[in-house]
């Protein structure tokens, strides 16, 4: 048998060697991007995403596109059902501009009929209004489409700013309470412990007082007297937790002032939390806004929030019920959306939450 010679080049590697041990097989992922991804996973958080754009979206938009203002009003028009170009023709959906059949207490029926259609009662000649309205009209005539979706930006609006001032608030109270601690932190504390217990109503009852005409930054503010606590107390548990960590040692070792480490180093790491405290602050507000319009606390007319419709609604609720659906449907809607997406941000930004 001829000998052959072995050499190393004959032979070849398998499986992993030292080298590819080390390497970094995916790209590294942020904490956000990771939230992101797993946000993304959640749908009911991608559901609530897309509804609350949608909601947004017509709040901006709806009420610049509409022909008629929020106020103005036409008493020839008054209680006109709702009517939609294209569904007009469909009978059994609610947009056909007919009344519904109606029986009174001695049991006498009134037939649906066409409320855009006139009929001098002289002359007999019939008069049809050609313009639509997509929710029908108010007691005053006025277009329902307009008012609702002014009163959803009424309503976002004074959420929004509301959310925006206990972020600012809380934040910085919570930060400076949780970092210096002893007597700070306590008399802080007792501060908190005081506002706390002022009842609600009673500080929005004084602020109407004050501001005879109540608009969206008096609410906004009137919401955030005692709103912003629940937001301090999250922030100094979570300064309380960090503040003794490696990292604000060697901020503190560099050289760095108190007011920085709390803002640029322990205030991000608690990002977290307080995005979802803000995302379960704003649909509560809403909810507020809408109990304080419906018990006459709210904006004043003609300017509309969705919990002044809901009140206007209720008064006709028998004969023209749409006059609540529509912007009960609307706030329920915008609550449950917002809940949805701050389930999600919770389950993606918690740590424990991870499998």
């Amino acid at each position: 048998m001829e000998n052959r010679k072995i050499s190393p080049e004959m032979f070849r590697v398998v499986g992993a060697t030292a080298s590819d041990a080390e390497k970094i097989s995916r790209p590294s992922l942020t904490f956000w991007h990771d939230a992101w991804i797993r946000l993304k996973k959640n749908k009911g958080a991608i559901v609530g995403l897309i509804i609350t754009i949608i909601l947004i979206l017509l709040a901006i938009f709806a009420p610049m596109l509409s022909p008629y203002k929020y106020s103005d009003q036409d008493l020839r028009h008054a209680n006109l059902p709702p009517k939609v170009p294209g569904l007009e023709k469909i009978s059994w959906l609610p947009f056909t501009g007919y009344s519904a059949e109606k029986v009174d207490t001695r049991g006498i029926k009134t037939p649906a009929r066409d409320m855009y259609v006139t009929e001098n009662m002289r002359t007999g000649e019939k008069t049809e209004y050609k313009k639509y309205h997509y929710f029908g009209t108010d007691d005053l005539g006025r277009d329902l489409w307009t008012r609702v979706w002014t009163g959803a930006r009424v309503s976002l609006s004074i959420a929004v700013i509301a959310a925006i001032i206990d972020f600012l608030i809380g934040v910085t109270y919570g930060g400076i309470s949780g970092f210096f601690g002893g007597k700070i932190d306590i008399i802080l504390q007792r501060i908190v412990e005081v506002i706390y217990g002022i009842p609600y109503l009673i500080v929005v009852i004084l602020f109407r007082i004050a501001f005879e005409k109540a608009g969206i930054v008096t609410l906004a503010l009137a919401m955030t007297v005692t709103g912003w606590i629940g937001m301090s107390r999250l922030v100094r548990g979570q300064i309380l937790k960090l503040k003794n960590q490696e990292f604000v040692m060697a901020a503190q070792t560099l050289g760095a002032s108190n007011m920085s480490i709390i803002f640029k180093h322990l205030i991000p790491n608690t990002l977290g939390p307080i995005i979802i405290s803000i995302m379960f602050t704003i649909p509560a507000a809403i909810f507020a806004e809408a109990f304080l319009s419906f018990i006459g606390l709210g904006i004043s007319p003609p300017l509309a929030s969705l919990g002044s419709l809901v009140n206007d609604g209720i008064k006709s609720l028998t004969f023209t019920p749409y006059k609540l659906v529509f912007p009960a449907t609307v706030i329920s809607v915008m609550i449950l959306s917002f809940n949805l997406i701050a389930d999600g941000l919770r389950d993606a930004l918690d740590p424990k939450m991870r499998k």
